[in-house]
């Protein structure tokens, strides 16, 4: 394996970790696995790509228009739909989300047809070398988009005032609502984050490989990897674990064969979750400081 191969692997992993810090971050205020992330992605994708044909936009343009978009959507969801059923059973959250996965990728063929599309971009087969290393652009894009969304994340989280109803609702919703904090529009906040973060990986990701109606499972095995690498509410570990999960997947191309490399992070998160069932980094809870 070169070494271009591996860095290229590590700059587009950065994308696999925005959706599992998406995922991460719902898991941790929500109490919520969300079996739609994946497909939350894949209508970021269609959306970028509808939209640049009928605006003819570079996808980087268009990538605010989508994330409100789907912000607005995810919000409605949490707030007109999974709100009601939080204080349920568990499995009710799990079974609603599985089935808006399912929804969402009917949804998807019927729109878009079931061939794979995606999203053309100037620099999307263009690259550069730096001593003697071969550097695609389209990867570059790609980490300077995670890395500025994971700060912007931080930010939110860490440094303001939604961030600090965000960590209150976190460690204790109940004593949260008593202390004047709307638990539900917090959850219905977070969980349009969430989406955004998903919806810019998938603008991305469009514009470097195919994306079709199904590619959301795949999408959500990769970033529910990066979850329990990284444990829950830690944005920064979020980063590094979908780095190395965008690793794995370089390393089986080049060595077994590109066809394998989904394959590769499906054995690597069964055989972490028996070993390292709470993850290796540090964990960080959402609670108050």
């Amino acid at each position: 394996m070169s070494l271009t191969v591996a860095i290229n692997g590590l700059l587009i992993g950065s994308l696999y970790g925005l959706v599992g810090m998406g995922l991460s971050l719902l898991a941790g205020v929500v109490r919520l696995i969300n079996l739609a992330q994946g497909d939350i992605l894949v209508g970021g994708a269609y959306l970028a790509i509808a939209l640049h044909g009928v605006l003819g936009w570079d996808p980087l343009w268009l990538l605010p228009i989508v994330a409100v978009a789907i912000f607005c959507g995810c919000y409605v969801v949490q707030k007109w739909l999974l709100n009601s059923l939080v204080t349920r059973e568990p499995l009710a959250l799990l079974v609603v989300t599985f089935g808006l996965s399912l929804l969402l990728e009917s949804l998807y063929q019927e729109l878009f047809g079931a061939n794979p599309a995606s999203l053309p971009a100037f620099w999307g087969d263009t690259g550069f070398t730096v001593l003697g290393v071969r550097i695609e652009t389209l990867y570059v894009v790609a980490f300077i988009t995670g890395a500025v969304l994971a700060a912007c994340t931080w930010f939110l989280l860490y440094r303001t005032h939604f961030g600090r109803t965000v960590r209150a609702a976190a460690a204790d919703a109940s004593t949260a609502r008593l202390l004047g904090v709307d638990v539900e529009r917090v959850f219905a906040l977070t969980f349009g984050l969430a989406g955004v973060l998903a919806a810019a990986a998938g603008v991305i990701l469009a514009v470097g490989q195919s994306v079709s109606p199904t590619s959301g499972l795949s999408l959500l095995v990769f970033s529910f990897t990066v979850m329990v690498i990284c444990g829950i509410g830690n944005v920064i570990g979020a980063v590094v674990a979908g780095m190395f999960v965008g690793l794995l997947q370089a390393i089986a191309g080049a060595v077994i064969g590109q066809s394998s490399t989904d394959l590769a992070v499906y054995v690597f998160l069964l055989v972490f979750l028996i070993v390292f069932p709470s993850g290796i980094l540090k964990r960080r809870e959402l609670g108050i400081r």
